[in-house]
């Protein structure tokens, strides 16, 4: 016996409104066409499911022993069908609509950018929106659900713990580097650098640390010109022109040349630091389809990129680049 579930779902109508009038209603049908459905419901199953003495019209109807075990049944199968509605409901709203994604500029540019480019091109309905922020807003909107996706770098010892509700994933280790002005010889061995003028901004407090670590293992103290919250050009102009040393992360190095700044080896471990994602626990499925993306992305062409073009003692094709 094969039952059709339509002929099923008119069924229950008719019983959780009492009457065929009611159901034609609710299902915008003609009350001719639900008695129709009915007959038919019956000739599948063989058995009378309606009450003939209570049935026609607008007066209530009552159903049979056997079509109240059916009505219970097509409260299973509309339970169903409603959730499978609502699987693909996800899906839609994941394909469909603005996929926010915000972060610092490095990881945007060099990340979210390309990768929203190549989705939105494979999938027209996808409608990618970017935006520069910092950390502590892009968490607050994360977990607030104003931003689908925060670009942003693996927290630290001390610094402020995630909300429960995100979840953060590595995307790529970015290691940092040191670069030096071009006219500053390079066969030189790590106190040396050190003593040095070194330039650090407090936007920046880990490299700084790094820095300070260092020279209290080779007894030195730290001759810092600090620029506040200098951007990447202005570090880079600054040790262009032969005021400093810095320590800058590779990915960063890919954003913004700048002419007569080498990368320095004489540190062998300046560190590095771990780029992330973070979305909420409950994130559509166009967000973690974004996240595999990146993660691929970053895993495939940028890391290598980065090892290739940025090395160790080496310049970058005769030139050298920047910070976040």
């Amino acid at each position: 016996m094969s039952l059709d579930p339509r002929r099923l779902l008119v069924l229950r109508a008719v019983r959780q409104r009492g009457s065929v009038l009611a159901a034609a209603r609710a299902l915008q049908l003609t009350p001719s066409g639900v008695s129709q459905h009915l007959a038919k419901l019956e000739k599948e199953v063989g058995l009378a499911l309606v009450d003939r003495e209570h049935r026609g019209g607008g007066r209530a109807i009552r159903l049979t022993p056997a079509g109240d075990t059916l009505a219970d049944s097509a409260d299973r199968v509309a339970e169903a069908l409603a959730e499978a509605d609502r699987g693909l409901e996800q899906f839609r709203e994941g394909a469909h609509g603005p996929l926010r994604v915000g972060g610092f500029s490095v990881a945007l540019s060099e990340l979210a950018a390309p990768v929203a480019m190549r989705m939105a091109m494979a999938d027209p309905a996808m409608d990618p929106c970017i935006f520069e922020m910092s950390d502590s807003e892009g968490v607050g909107k994360v977990a607030a659900g104003d931003l689908d996706l925060l670009l942003s770098v693996r927290p630290g010892a001390g610094d402020a713990a995630r909300p429960p509700e995100l979840v953060e994933v590595d995307l790529m280790r970015d290691p940092y580097r040191v670069i030096i002005p071009d006219t500053w010889p390079t066969d030189v061995d790590a106190r040396t650098l050190l003593a040095r003028s070194w330039i650090t901004t407090s936007s920046g407090p880990a490299t700084r640390r790094k820095l300070e670590r260092l020279c209290r293992r080779h007894k030195l103290e730290l001759d810092a010109h600090d620029i506040g919250t200098g951007s990447a050009p202005t570090l880079i102009a600054l040790v262009a022109h032969g005021l400093g040393a810095t320590i800058i992360p590779a990915l960063t190095l890919r954003q913004h040349p700048a002419s007569n700044v080498r990368v320095s080896n004489a540190i062998a471990d300046p560190g590095s630091r771990v780029v992330t994602a973070l979305y909420r626990k409950d994130a559509a499925p166009g967000v973690i389809r974004l996240l595999a993306e990146l993660q691929r992305f970053a895993g495939t062409e940028v890391e290598p990129d980065i090892a290739q073009r940025v090395t160790p003692g080496g310049r970058r094709g005769g030139r050298g680049e920047s910070h976040r």
